[in-house]
């Protein structure tokens, strides 16, 4: 057992305890009890006093792609299966100094995220939590060349069905697939509607029957309505999202959107990353996104916390999506804070085990240098603890 002791904590993400400061009982992979500080534990136990240091939840990623390691696609395009796979475990583990306790992969190629799940699982390495989504479901459309590896194409319902049962079949938790055009595919069209109702009614039938659910990646307005109404669990990145699209999410428990600002920021920080066939796309629909992102939070979405980063991006700009959401969006910290955490946890079904500083859920706990919900900067700095079910992995 460990005893974290002089935790702050910060209110909105503590259950069932109304202190600001308590030591925390870690029995297992489980959090056994949160008491006042100085309380007596019956069991022997190792002690970490963390100093007033702030002890919050382990962060989530809805919307990570393990094996993408730089913003180059003609790398990526050449790489085999066992150098996208160590990598993939070496971005896991990046995301784990970070404190994302659980990163669901929105597709990778050569089922990475599935077999790095897994080994994770077994024990064989140490990452965080995954889940997996196998590859991502597209119709047939001008720039699918750009990922070729990376998509499973499916052109009409019958042929959604089938694929989709393939990923289910290799492994895949949930299924993500296409709603509207890429931003990094070249030749695709952002806001243009590529599946219809019929195919992605189709993954969501198909996924309900595996217990499970579909995230649609929509940037374009009425591929997003088109979406909701198919009954996706997500809606990846929803850029152009409109007033309806606001209202037909407002107060809907199954469906909910995942913005990713962090890569914006890689046109902000680093722009000869971005590929030259990009560039229109950026200059004329960014400020678009930032703006309609920033008019769901305010209408009070509950919104997921996703990055769609890079490995290089990630390991050179700690907190990323923390920068970038505060930066563009002038987001509220405990807000942020939320969604990095409870609603992420809420929204993949997962409340019940993580999320909170809770007694009985997973002992998913990151120690932060300093106070984040007053200052969220402090996201940027080196972690002090990491800790995945009970066990310390930085």
């Amino acid at each position: 057992m460990i005893v974290l002791k002089n935790c702050r904590l910060v209110r909105e993400l503590t259950e069932d305890y109304a202190n600001q400061y308590a030591d925390i009982l870690i029995e297992g992979k489980y959090i056994k009890a949160i008491k006042e500080v100085g309380s007596h534990f019956d069991a022997a136990c190792a002690e970490i006093d963390v100093c007033g240091k702030t002890v919050i939840p382990g962060l989530f990623d809805l919307h990570a792609h393990i094996d993408c390691r730089s913003q180059d696609a003609n790398k990526m395009q050449t790489k085999d299966a066992g150098t996208i796979l160590f990598e993939a475990y070496e971005f896991g583990r990046e995301y784990l100094r970070q404190g994302y306790t659980t990163v669901r992969d929105c597709g990778s190629r050569f089922n990475a995220a599935i077999a790095l799940r897994d080994a994770i699982n077994r024990g064989i390495v140490d990452g965080p939590r995954m889940i997996a989504s196998g590859l991502i479901v597209t119709p047939t459309e001008r720039g699918n060349d750009t990922f070729k590896a990376l998509y499973a194409e499916a052109d009409g319902p019958e042929e959604t069905q089938k694929a989709c049962r393939k990923e289910f079949q290799k492994g895949a938790d949930f299924i993500k697939i296409m709603g509207t055009g890429a931003f990094y595919n070249e030749g695709g069209v952002p806001g243009e509607t590529i599946a219809s109702f019929e195919e992605l009614a189709m993954a969501v039938n198909v996924a309900k029957m595996k217990n499970s659910y579909v995230a649609a990646h929509c940037h374009g307005v009425e591929g997003i309505k088109l979406a909701i109404r198919a009954g996706v669990r997500t809606v990846e990145h929803a850029s152009f999202i409109d007033e309806q699209g606001i209202s037909l999410l407002k107060g809907n428990e199954n469906c909910f959107m995942v913005p990713t600002m962090a890569i914006d920021m890689v046109t902000v920080d680093d722009p000869s990353l971005i590929p030259d066939h990009m560039w229109d796309k950026v200059d004329t629909l960014t400020e678009a996104t930032r703006i309609c992102t920033k008019n769901a939070y305010q209408a009070g979405l509950k919104l997921g916390w996703g990055s769609d980063i890079d490995f290089e991006s990630l390991k050179n700009h700690p907190g990323y999506e923390f920068v970038a959401r505060k930066r563009l969006l002038g987001f509220d910290n405990i807000e942020m804070l939320l969604q990095a955490t409870k609603y992420s946890a809420e929204i993949v079904l997962l409340q019940d085990q993580l999320g909170t500083v809770k007694a009985g859920k997973y002992a998913d706990l990151i120690v932060v240098d300093g106070n984040p919900d007053e200052d969220v900067d402090v996201m940027q700095k080196d972690l002090c603890h990491v800790i995945k079910e009970g066990k310390i992995v930085y």
